[in-house]
C-alpha cells in the first residue's frame, strides 16, 4: 500500500471516529433519540466513511468482483443517503422544512436513479479492471459530484443570505446560519488540501472533507450547544420550581366557596386568576369569633416568585393581627408597621378589609389604597364605595388608617376585585373599567352568589378575547340572603 493510499485512511478512519463521537454525545449528552434527523446524518456518514475504507482494502486484492461490486454499490447508496440527510440537516436548522412531495422530488427521486444505476448498469459508474483494481467512469465523478455540491450549496448560500442581506428572519440570532456557513467554508478548503497534500485525483476526497469538516463544525459550535443545553435544563428546573410555588399557593387560599355554617345568612365566593404561574394577588375569609368574619383583598405590586413571597407574608400578617386586634385601622395599622420592617426591596400592597357583624349586619372596612369596591343595595343601582383610609401597605412605617361602616340589608351585595379586573383591554387597547363592571354586576342582581364571579369573569375574558392576560385577576364577592334564602 502507498503512502498516499495509507494516508487517506488515516483520513477516512479519523472522519469516522469524529463522527461516531459526534454520535454517541448526541445519544448520550444530549438525549436525542437514534431516529432523529442529526443521529441518522452520522450514522450514515460513518458507514459511508467505512464502506470507502472496505472499497480502499479491496482495491487490487484478489477478491470476488461480486463483493467488490457490492461495497462499492452500497458505497454510493450510502454516500447519496449521507449528503441528504446533511442538506435535510442544515437546512432543518435554519427552519427550512419540506413537504412531502418535495421531500420524494428531492432526496428520493435521486437515491432511486442511483439504486436502479447500482443494479442495473453498474458498468455506468465504477468497473474492475485486469489489475483487480476498481475503476470510476467520468460519469461516476460527475454524477456524485454534481449531487454533493447541489445537496452543500443550497444551505450555504442560503446561510450566507441570512447572514448579510436577510437579517431579520435569522434563526437563533447569528449562531445557525454562521455555524452552517463555517461549513461551507471548510469542506472545500479541506478538500482543496488533501489534493494538494495528497496529489490524487480529485474526486478521490469527497468522503473525507465533509464528514472532517462536519466534526470541526460540530466540535466548534459544541459549547454554544452545550451552554444553551445547559441554559434550557436550568430553564426547566426554575418551570418546575414555579409550578410547585404556584401549588403552594394555591393551597394557601382560602376555599373558593367557604362554608360559614354558624352563619347561613352571609354568602361569601372568591376567585383568583393569575398572569404567571405565581401571582400577586391575594384575597381571604374567616371567622374571628362566634359572630364576626372578616374578609380581605389585596394587589401586590410586581409579578412572580417576589410578589408571592411578598403575598404569602402579607396574608399571614393579616389573619395574625385580626385575630388580635379588634378594628380594621388597628389590623391595618400594625400590619403597614411590620411589613415596612426589612422592606429593602421596596415591595408593596394595595389591600381593603372588611369584617362584618353577623347579628347586626354591620360592615367596619378599611382601604389601603386600593380599587374601590361596588355595592349594590337592593333596588338601587351600583356605587363605589369611595373612602379612602389610607396609604398602600409598607408605603410608610408611621401610616395611621382609618375605618368606615356600613349598614346591610338582605338582598345587598358588595364586590371586592383587582386592577386586573377593570384594566383588562381589548385588542384596540380599550380597558374593560368600572362602569361596564358596574352593569356586570347589575346584571347578577337575581342570581345567587355563587354565579356572580363567573358570569363577570367570562365577561371579562370575552371582552379581553384573543389578548394576552397581562395582570392577575381576583374578586369576592359577598351577598346577604334573604330569609326565603336561606
Amino acid at each position: 500500500m502507498s503512502s498516499e493510499s495509507r494516508l487517506f485512511l488515516e483520513l477516512l478512519f479519523a472522519a469516522a471516529i469524529l463522527m461516531s463521537i459526534m454520535f454517541i454525545n448526541n445519544i448520550f449528552l444530549y438525549k436525542q433519540k437514534i431516529r432523529d434527523l442529526i443521529s441518522l446524518m452520522l450514522i450514515s456518514g460513518i458507514a459511508t466513511c467505512v464502506l470507502e475504507m472496505l472499497w480502499e482494502f479491496m482495491d487490487g486484492q484478489p477478491v470476488a468482483k461480486e463483493l467488490k461490486h457490492l461495497c462499492v454499490s452500497c458505497y454510493c447508496v450510502v454516500l447519496v443517503i449521507f449528503v441528504s440527510f446533511l442538506n435535510w440537516y442544515l437546512l432543518d436548522r435554519m427552519r427550512i422544512r419540506f413537504g412531502k412531495k418535495r421531500h420524494i422530488i428531492v432526496y428520493a427521486i435521486p437515491l432511486a436513479v442511483i439504486v436502479l444505476l447500482c443494479v442495473a448498469s453498474p458498468r455506468r459508474l465504477f468497473f474492475v479492471d485486469e489489475n483487480n483494481n476498481i475503476q470510476t467512469t467520468d460519469f461516476f465523478d460527475y454524477l456524485f459530484l454534481g449531487i454533493e455540491l447541489l445537496y452543500i450549496l443550497v444551505p450555504i448560500l442560503f446561510a450566507g443570505f441570512l447572514l448579510v442581506l436577510d437579517k431579520k428572519n435569522r434563526p437563533i440570532g447569528r449562531k445557525t446560519p454562521a455555524s452552517v456557513f463555517i461549513f461551507g467554508v471548510m469542506a472545500p478548503v479541506l478538500f482543496i488540501l488533501q489534493v494538494l497534500l495528497i496529489g490524487e485525483e480529485l474526486s478521490k476526497f469527497e468522503t473525507t472533507s465533509m464528514p472532517i469538516s462536519l466534526a470541526l463544525m460540530y466540535l466548534i459550535t459544541n459549547v454554544s450547544t452545550h451552554s444553551a443545553l445547559n441554559t434550557r435544563a436550568k430553564m426547566e428546573a426554575v418551570e418546575s420550581e414555579m409550578r410547585i410555588a404556584s401549588k403552594i399557593q394555591a393551597d394557601a387560599l382560602p376555599p373558593v366557596a367557604p362554608e360559614f355554617s354558624d352563619f347561613p345568612d352571609i354568602n361569601l365566593r372568591g376567585s383568583m386568576n393569575t398572569a404567571k404561574e405565581v401571582g400577586g394577588d391575594f384575597f381571604d375569609y374567616f371567622a374571628i369569633d362566634d359572630r364576626r368574619i372578616c374578609f380581605l383583598i389585596a394587589d401586590v405590586s410586581g409579578k412572580g416568585t417576589p410578589a408571592a413571597l411578598f403575598m404569602m407574608t402579607a396574608k399571614t400578617m393579616i389573619k395574625d393581627f385580626a385575630l388580635t386586634h379588634d378594628s380594621t385601622s388597628e389590623i391595618f395599622t400594625a400590619v403597614n408597621a411590620r411589613l415596612c420592617e426589612n422592606n429593602d426591596a421596596g415591595m408593596f400592597a394595595t389591600a381593603w378589609i372588611g369584617i362584618v357583624d353577623t347579628q347586626t349586619k354591620v360592615l367596619q372596612y378599611t382601604n389601603a389604597g386600593h380599587n374601590y369596591p361596588v355595592f349594590l343595595r337592593r333596588g338601587q343601582p351600583c356605587e363605589l364605595l369611595e373612602k379612602v383610609h389610607g396609604l398602600f401597605l409598607a408605603g410608610m412605617e408611621f401610616t395611621r388608617y382609618r375605618q368606615s361602616e356600613l349598614q346591610l340589608e338582605p338582598g345587598d351585595r358588595l364586590l371586592l376585585y383587582t386592577d386586573g379586573v377593570t384594566e383588562a383591554h381589548d385588542k384596540s387597547n380599550g380597558l374593560y373599567g368600572t362602569k361596564r363592571l358596574e352593569k356586570m354586576l347589575e346584571t347578577t342582581r337575581d342570581c345567587p352568589g355563587e354565579q356572580v364571579l363567573e358570569r363577570i369573569l367570562g365577561d371579562v375574558n370575552a371582552f379581553a378575547r384573543d389578548v394576552d392576560q397581562f395582570d392577575d385577576i381576583t374578586m369576592i364577592v359577598l351577598s346577604i340572603k334573604d330569609k326565603e334564602e336561606i
